[in-house]
């Protein structure tokens, strides 16, 4: 059987240990036992002190001579540490493609006041097939792009991956 030091962090943090790892991330101060098992609510201070020890000996915590442990590195694969939150990637690339349909939708209300040419008034042009496919192929694109990272940031958030 391998150690814990061997292992993969993403093998190590799942359930308990990755609400500790998290806590320990977002704290960034050293912290006992005791505030951890008091904070999370866990069932006593041996269980939140198991899973302290098994995140120093993978290398993510690190104990000081107190007793206390605090995070070494930041392990975060699909989060972003923003001060004490812990917001997941695909949120900014959800937000971005949703900004960005924003955008197409404002396109195609343009009122005439701000532009004498908008959207309506192109499709009595000669061009009026291709105005319309680009539109709507701009909107269908962002909608997909849109759907799928929200899809992930839920996905993330669901089910606790770090």
């Amino acid at each position: 059987m391998s150690s814990d030091s061997a292992r993969d962090p993403n093998d190590i943090l799942t359930g308990t240990t990755l609400r500790v790892y998290k806590f320990l991330v977002v704290q960034d101060k050293a912290m006992g036992p005791r505030e951890v098992q008091r904070t999370l609510k866990l069932s006593s201070p041996a269980l939140a002190a198991f899973h302290l020890e098994k995140l120093a000996r993978t290398g993510l915590a690190s104990k000081s001579a107190d007793g206390t442990y605090v995070a070494d590195k930041a392990y975060l694969k699909h989060y972003v540490r923003l001060r004490r939150f812990l917001v997941p990637r695909y949120t900014f690339y959800a937000a971005l493609s949703s900004l960005f349909l924003l955008g197409w939708i404002y396109v195609f209300f343009i009122p005439s006041t701000i532009s004498s040419v908008t959207f309506w008034n192109g499709l009595h042009s000669n061009y009026s097939f291709l105005l319309s496919f680009v539109y709507v192929y701009g909107v269908l694109i962002n909608v997909i792009l849109a759907a799928f990272f929200w899809y992930e940031t839920y996905n993330v958030l669901k089910k606790e991956k770090i």
